[in-house]
């Protein structure tokens, strides 16, 4: 877990998106207007948003590359994405050509 004085120290607070400096006091970046704080899902605690973990209950704030592509990929839907469909078709290419090379060493 990053340190406090790290990431908020004396000279202010940094902004993820665009990496300026602010001060302490404010709650959004004087260059994009980005919100510098955002809300714990799991205990509702004002975090800082470069930190990757709750600094109260140790909840993990940001989601991975994975995670998100996890959760595009395989929405809990009826109906079928054009990721699915494409996977779906490598896959049946990948059996084809496996019951293929089988069958042809018979």
């Amino acid at each position: 877990m990053a340190s406090k004085n790290l990431v908020q120290g004396e000279k202010g607070l940094l902004c993820l998106k665009c990496s300026h400096l602010n001060p302490g006091n404010l709650n959004e970046c004087e260059y994009c207007k980005s919100p510098l704080f955002i809300k714990c899902k799991k205990c509702g605690a004002k975090v800082q948003r470069v930190l990757s973990q709750c600094q109260k209950c140790g909840h993990r704030m940001h989601k991975s590359f994975f995670d998100k592509i996890e959760r595009k990929m395989f929405a809990r839907s009826r109906k079928v994405t054009l990721g699915q469909f494409g996977l779906l078709i490598i896959l049946a290419i990948f059996v084809y050509q496996a019951i293929k090379m089988v069958s042809d060493k018979l």
